[in-house]
């Protein structure tokens, strides 16, 4: 039988390139080609607030669910969600009537990086079969090979105990128009990203497959809750008038970091990928345009 091995980050050497430090191994392999540096990292952070914010601060989107052992598969560097699930749990176990969110269970945090298109064996205690009791996989698409996706959900059905739950967040990062009109620089962008990531084997559109894959690997009871991220003050709810308002610098510090290594590979001078960032923050400005991202 093939091996189906796949290379692994032994260390976390950088290169610096485009004003931006990024993972050598990650730039090498063509796996996850973000930055690494404080920006992307205070970036992650706020992407991360903002999402947590449009799914009313739920760390679990099952109902009633409180969890004791639970595995996190993430990109980047960003540990946001593991550790507000800690500190979520550590009011719990203090408090004789838990909170909105807050459960008592034993949490440890165990940080790995690690290349998920190689499959897991059943040999690494903590990928054991039948071991958690919620597995959750966010923002994945810059990472995960097109075809490793059906078997790393697959992967993950098998490391889910009975009754567990996997969820899943991902999203399409083309900003989309609700009014209809064109987009010229923002789907520019689009374009150079998602045929960048195709070039890596990479689905920018995964979202959209989830629920196949998911089907296809056992799991029952699947239950989708996509959600509009606003990107500007155009709502008129005005929850999501505030999220659109805080999402309008995000979401160009998330062109900037995503599209900075894709763009300049492309063959992009600097000057060309600010004026293209330029007009993407002039689109992004434009409430008229009624901006989204679907996740």
């Amino acid at each position: 039988m093939a091996s189906n091995r796949q290379p692994q980050p032994w260390n976390d050497a950088s290169v610096h390139e485009f004003g931006r430090d990024f993972l050598a191994f990650s730039v090498q392999h063509g796996i996850y080609c973000v930055p690494i540096d404080d920006e992307e990292l205070n970036r992650q952070a706020d992407f991360y607030d903002i999402v947590s914010r449009l799914f009313e601060r739920r760390l679990f989107l099952p109902a009633d669910l409180a969890p004791e052992f639970i595995l996190d598969c993430g990109s980047g560097s960003g540990v946001e969600w593991a550790e507000e699930v800690m500190e979520k749990s550590e009011l719990g176990s203090r408090s004789s009537s838990s909170g909105d969110d807050d459960f008592a269970c034993q949490v440890s945090l165990l940080l790995a990086v690690w290349n998920l298109n190689e499959a897991f064996r059943y040999d690494q205690t903590e990928l054991a079969r039948d071991r958690y009791d919620l597995v959750n996989s966010c923002f994945l698409a810059d990472g995960i090979n097109k075809d490793r996706w059906s078997s790393y959900i697959q992967d993950l059905h098998d490391r889910v105990r009975r009754g567990g739950w996997l969820q899943m967040v991902e999203a399409q990062l083309n900003i989309q128009s609700d009014s209809g009109r064109p987009l010229e620089h923002l789907s520019r962008w689009w374009s150079i990203y998602s045929d960048a990531l195709e070039e890596q084997n990479k689905d920018a559109r995964a979202m959209v497959h989830l629920r196949r894959h998911m089907t296809n690997a056992g799991f029952v009871n699947i239950v989708g809750e996509p959600k509009r991220l606003p990107v500007g003050e155009w709502h008129n709810d005005p929850h999501l008038r505030e999220i659109g308002r805080d999402m309008k610098t995000i979401a160009l510090q998330t062109l900037r970091s995503l599209g900075v290594w894709h763009c300049r590979k492309s063959g992009m001078e600097e000057r060309e990928f600010e004026e293209l960032l330029v007009g993407c923050e002039r689109e992004i400005s434009d409430t008229s345009l009624r901006l989204y991202i679907q996740l």
